[in-house]
C-alpha cells in the first residue's frame, strides 16, 4: 500500500529519510526513476542515503507502476518517490491509483516560477500537474510532515 506518493526533484535526501521516513515508518521506499534505475552507481548512491531499516528499491517508472498495481508490495507500507510532475503523470497513466500526491520539492531553476516555498514550476510542469488534477487527485504541498498542508490544485488549473 502506498502511504505517500511524493514528487521531489532531489529524490532521496534528508527531508525524505529523516522527516518523512521517521514519521511514516515505511517498510520500503520505492524510487521510480528511469535515469537512476539505469545506472548501478546511482542506484547504490540513493539506496545508501536511506536509513538501514528502510528497504530501498529503485525501479523504472514502468516497473514501479506495474509492480505496485500488480500487488507485489501489498503487504508493505510504501513511500513512492518520483523526480517530477511528468513522471507522476506517467505512472498514473500506466494505471497507478492514488487520491493524493505530495509535491515536496521542485526547486528553482531557470524558467520556473515560484508558486510557494520549495515549489517552482515551469509551463510544461504546470500542464502535467493540471492533467493530474483533472484525474481528481489532490496535490498537497509541504516539505515536511509537520509543515502546513497546502492544497495547490487551484494554483495549476
Amino acid at each position: 500500500m502506498v502511504i505517500l506518493f511524493r514528487i521531489d526533484d532531489r529524490l532521496i535526501h534528508a527531508q525524505v529519510v529523516v522527516g518523512w521516513g521517521r514519521k511514516l515508518r515505511p517498510d520500503r521506499i520505492i524510487l521510480a526513476d528511469d535515469q537512476v534505475s539505469a545506472e548501478d552507481w546511482e542506484k547504490e548512491l540513493y539506496s545508501s542515503a536511506a536509513e538501514p531499516d528502510f528497504k530501498v528499491t529503485v525501479l523504472t517508472l514502468t516497473d514501479a507502476a506495474d509492480q505496485i498495481s500488480g500487488g507485489v508490495f501489498d503487504s508493505e507500507k510504501i513511500f513512492l518517490l518520483v523526480r517530477g510532475p511528468a513522471e507522476a503523470l506517467e505512472m498514473l497513466e500506466m494505471g497507478l491509483e492514488t487520491n493524493e500526491i505530495n509535491v515536496g520539492g521542485l526547486h528553482f531553476r531557470e524558467g520556473r516560477e515560484k508558486i510557494m516555498e520549495n515549489v517552482w514550476i515551469d509551463d510544461e510542469e504546470t500542464g502535467f500537474l493540471r492533467d493530474i488534477v483533472k484525474k481528481g487527485i489532490t496535490l498537497e504541498a509541504r516539505a515536511l510532515p509537520g509543515d502546513e498542508r497546502i492544497t495547490i490544485n487551484s494554483k495549476v488549473v
